[in-house]
C-alpha cells in the first residue's frame, strides 16, 4: 500500500478522538456593514492621535456589542493576528477604555467598553496629546533662544514665538477641556 496515495482516508489521532482544541474552532461571522462603518469612523478618529488602526477596530467591535466579547471572537471577527489583538486590548485597557468581564460558565476573559465614551476619550487625549504639548514647551523655548543667538531673521523668530504661544494656549485650553480623572 502506498502511504502517499491521495485517495487514502485522512489519519485519525491515535486515540480515535478529535482534540478539544480542533473541535472548539468556531467560524466567526464577518463584520456587518454598520460595524464596518463604525470601525472606519473610529479608525479615522484614532489616526488623528496616531493610534493604530487595529486598536480602533477592536474598540469599535466592543462598542457595538451588546455583550462582552472574548479574545478569540475579536480575533476571528476582525481577522487579526493574536499579537495585534493582544497589543490592542493591552493598549485599550491601559487607557481605561475597556474593562474585563467574567461571564457565568466561561473561563475565558471577555471585554467590554467602559460605560462612558466621554471619560474614555478624555483619558485617551490626556495620555496621548497632553504629554506632547508639555514636552514641546522647553523644546520650543530652546529653539527660540538658539535662533535669537544665531542671528536668524526676525520673521523666523516671530514664527517660532507664535508657535510657542500657540503651544502654551493649547496647554491651558486642554487643562480646562480635559480635566484630570476624579479620585474614587
Amino acid at each position: 500500500m502506498n502511504i502517499w496515495s491521495p485517495h487514502q482516508a485522512p489519519m485519525k489521532p491515535p486515540s480515535g478522538k478529535v482534540s478539544k482544541k480542533s473541535a472548539t474552532k468556531v467560524a466567526h461571522s464577518p463584520l456587518a456593514p454598520h460595524e464596518r462603518e463604525l470601525a472606519e469612523y473610529f479608525v479615522q478618529m484614532a489616526s488623528i492621535l496616531g493610534i493604530q488602526r487595529s486598536i480602533a477596530e477592536i474598540y469599535a467591535l466592543l462598542y457595538l456589542s451588546a455583550k462582552p466579547i472574548d479574545f478569540d471572537t475579536i480575533q476571528g471577527r476582525l481577522m487579526m493576528s493574536k499579537g495585534s489583538v493582544s497589543q490592542g486590548l493591552r493598549f485599550l485597557r491601559s487607557q481605561g477604555m475597556i474593562l474585563s468581564a467574567k461571564l457565568a460558565g466561561s473561563r475565558r476573559e471577555h471585554w467590554r467598553p467602559t460605560p462612558s465614551l466621554a471619560v474614555s476619550l478624555v483619558n485617551l487625549l490626556r495620555s496621548q496629546f497632553l504629554p506632547s504639548l508639555e514636552k514641546s514647551k522647553p523644546l520650543l523655548q530652546a529653539v527660540l533662544q538658539a535662533s535669537r543667538s544665531s542671528g536668524v531673521s526676525s520673521e523666523v523668530i516671530e514664527r517660532i514665538t507664535r508657535l510657542q504661544q500657540w503651544n502654551s494656549r493649547a496647554l491651558e485650553l486642554s487643562e480646562l477641556l480635559l480635566p484630570p480623572p476624579k479620585a474614587d
